[in-house]
């Protein structure tokens, strides 16, 4: 009798709370889906949106996809089943999520993108064209017209798909640039973007006649081909990368790195958040739109200036 009339006290006491408390009883999710949820960038930008849904009164759900588009299209698929209240999913092209779109929208389910395309269903997304072309200006402005430069790219992304047409958009035409495009493998990017710069380090010893160059589409490449420089004792190659991850910005700050161009990430995403409350509240009336958020480029001249200014990275 004990127990039942505790049990009792104890579903009475629960049902007050939620029926005290509104936002208990609807409370909404939204579902994430990361293309690599250990990587800078994606923290930077979950850790947006999660500061702004927490905010909102929202729960936030995270699946890491391990930049597979079968497993992000698994992860949307059980969010509609999960009937979460949004997703927003990071860096795929929409092209590539297809078949979770397609579950999401049979829910009515919005989603939204980070470094996306707007097709049917999806209410925003982001850019990553600017932080692109910024990083491509800054390093033909480094080499000039007669350059040997290592590309390192990623297609699986949508970001660095973006990133790495605005630097073919720059090199395009300029006949004195010699251009090695390698694709990045995911998982073990690090490791990968060691391997690839030895390799074409050892196709270009130092002291020729033409500068020396390696581009990357985010840091993380870049900070095995770093470590890849320093074990040749190599310091005549210029680095240019994007994100400006706080590893990205060390390394910039200690010299090992020409220049990362940092894209505000953890804004990105609280502004992603805010134009899904908005796109619910407006309904039939909301027009898709794109996001975008001009970056900075991150050098060794004004690299004390932006930590000053960006002392957490957001």
């Amino acid at each position: 009798m004990k127990k039942f009339v505790t049990a009792s006290m104890s579903a009475l006491a629960m049902a007050w709370m939620v029926a005290g408390n509104p936002a208990a009883a609807e409370a909404k999710t939204l579902g994430i889906v990361a293309l690599l949820a250990n990587d800078a960038l994606n923290i930077a930008v979950i850790d947006g949106a999660t500061d702004a849904a927490k905010k909102a009164g929202w729960d936030v759900k995270v699946t890491d996809t391990q930049a597979n588009a079968d497993q992000a299209n698994a992860a949307m698929r059980n969010f509609a089943v999960q009937k979460v209240d949004a997703i927003f999913v990071l860096a795929f092209a929409s092209s590539s999520i297809g078949a979770g779109l397609a579950a999401a929208n049979d829910a009515g389910i919005p989603v939204a993108t980070w470094g996306g395309e707007i097709v049917p269903g999806i209410v925003v997304t982001t850019s990553g064209r600017t932080v692109g072309d910024d990083s491509a200006k800054f390093l033909l402005e480094q080499v000039g017209d007669k350059a040997d430069i290592l590309a390192m790219t990623f297609h699986p992304g949508k970001l660095c798909i973006d990133r790495g047409d605005a630097f073919d958009a720059a090199v395009k035409g300029k006949d004195g640039l010699n251009i090695t495009y390698n694709e990045v493998t995911v998982p073990g990017q690090v490791q990968n973007g060691n391997a690839m710069t030895q390799a074409w380090l050892t196709a270009h010893p130092a002291g020729g006649d033409r500068k020396l160059a390696i581009w990357s589409c985010w840091d993380e490449p870049m900070q095995g081909g770093v470590a890849a420089l320093r074990q040749a004792g190599r310091d005549d190659v210029i680095t240019v990368s994007i994100n400006g991850s706080p590893q990205g910005v060390d390394l910039v700050k200690n010299g090992d790195m020409t220049a990362t161009v940092w894209q505000p990430a953890f804004a990105e995403g609280q502004a992603v958040f805010q134009a899904i409350l908005d796109s619910i509240a407006a309904g039939k009336d909301w027009k898709p739109k794109v996001i975008e958020i001009p970056g900075i480029v991150v050098t060794k001249d004004n690299v004390d200036k932006f930590l000053a200014e960006h002392p957490s990275g957001e």
